[in-house]
């Protein structure tokens, strides 16, 4: 599903041992001008010996990235961890142009450079508790970016891990990783049903609300396009195009809404669980961004705050898909809905699992708040939806699997209010609590 333009993944040869050593990660020992342990296997790249820029040591990696194609350059090699054990990863760039960003790959992608700070060090860090003991994948994949013009000097050094008790120095969350291992959901274990949706309730509650202005910053680092068109722009869940171009392309910052005349004029902030359902601009629900995507504004407006559904008869459609209009009578709920492309649906119905299991104490009183929250809400704390609507998010959760960008995103999430969306980490606890 995915492509990475222009991309290259270094990886380390690591020993068998439980403390995953990266070999050759300080890029000190050569063979017939290659770092030993590490291996390039695209014309896209070039690697040399650098005594001049180093960050520790007497030498360094001079990578010159060269990915004007639509190319992957990956290469992985794994390592052997233990359950239980944290592993500090770490690795120190240093950008000279910041055309080309660098991202740090840890069981998973992580954590991109900061490729605007140029002339300097910086360091990419995560830290890593495996649930099972086996193996990993570690690396790095960089990627062009604008202004990129087909050349570019990135310097590595320092790639190492670690076994600490305590979390990575750098953006990474740890504490749970993508796949929720570790000890966060330790006191959900062995759970099911309301009982279970209760724990969960209990792990992600009091987390730290951030204002309406920094969800602006959050779209800005995290809320691009990596994973489609890889292009850097804004990833607006009401316009991208999985299968081909964007009909428009928004720019982080510069595109932000302001004023709106007909789409594809500002990109803005897209409340997937309509705030007047909870009553408004109300802390903390109204900047929880676990459930706030970046949408282009004209068609968020067109969305309103009417249910999510899968539309019958259509009155409005925005150029990538995304319907306006009746709801099917066979669904049990024929007002007017609104549905998003099959791409996010998943995403969005775990969206509604979170908020139905974070603000489980507060959820049942917001029913009749307004007309749509009525039609999706049934009133309790426990099922939270109505029969139709609860089937309706278990059916678009099954089809529409989690992606590489939701885990990211829900590991972005986590540094930036300190909880997760467990039903991205185990997709198996919607069955848990609701399936019958």
């Amino acid at each position: 599903m995915y492509k990475y333009t222009g991309a290259l993944l270094f990886s380390a040869v690591l020993s068998q041992w439980a403390n995953a050593d990266v070999a050759n990660g300080g890029f000190e020992n050569w063979s017939g001008g290659s770092p030993d342990s590490w291996t390039t296997i695209d014309s896209g790249i070039d690697v040399e010996r650098t005594n001049a820029t180093v960050y520790s040591g007497s030498s360094a990696a001079a990578v010159t990235v060269m990915t004007g194609t639509q190319s992957s350059t990956d290469l992985r090699q794994t390592v052997s961890v233990s359950a239980g054990q944290t592993y500090d990863f770490s690795v120190w760039l240093y950008h000279t142009e910041g055309s080309t960003a660098a991202r740090l790959y840890v069981n998973g992608y992580r954590n991109y450079t900061d490729y605007t700070q140029t002339g300097q060090w910086q360091q990419l860090s995560y830290s890593f508790t495996p649930s099972g003991s086996g193996t990993i994948e570690v690396g790095l994949r960089f990627y062009d970016r604008s202004g990129f013009d087909g050349s570019e000097v990135v310097y590595v050094d320092a790639f190492e891990p670690g076994d600490s008790g305590s979390g990575g120095s750098g953006g990474g969350s740890g504490s749970g990783g993508s796949s929720g291992g570790g000890s966060y959901y330790d006191t959900a274990d062995g759970l099911s049903g309301y009982t279970l949706k209760t724990a969960l309730h209990n792990i992600v509650r009091g987390h730290n609300a951030r204002s309406y202005g920094d969800l602006w910053d959050f779209y800005a680092a995290n809320d691009l396009d990596y994973y489609y068109e890889q292009d850097g722009s804004i990833l607006d869940i009401y316009s991208e195009n999985p299968g081909g171009s964007d009909p428009y392309h928004y720019t982080a910052v510069s595109d932000q809404c302001g004023n709106y005349s007909g789409e594809g004029d500002c990109y803005n902030r897209e409340h997937s669980f309509p705030r007047s359902w909870f009553g408004g601009a109300v802390a903390p629900m109204n900047t929880d961004v676990h459930h706030i995507f970046a949408s282009d504004g004209y068609v968020n407006a067109i969305r309103s705050s009417y249910p999510y559904g899968e539309v019958a008869t259509t009155s409005a459609v925005s150029s990538n898909g995304s319907r306006l209009g009746s709801g099917q009578s066979s669904q049990g709920y024929t007002g007017t809905v609104f549905e998003p492309i099959d791409e996010f649906k998943g995403d969005l119905a775990r969206a509604y699992f979170y908020m139905a299991t974070r603000y489980q104490n507060m959820i049942a009183g917001w029913q009749n708040n307004s007309n749509y929250s009525d039609a999706m809400l049934d009133g309790s704390s426990d099922q939270v939806f109505e029969d139709w609507a609860l089937q309706l998010l278990i059916d678009w959760h099954n089809a529409d699997p989690v992606s590489q960008w939701e885990s990211d995103r829900n590991e972005a999430a986590y540094s930036f209010q300190g909880n997760r969306n467990p039903f991205i980490d185990h997709p198996e606890y919607v069955e848990s609590i609701w399936g019958q």
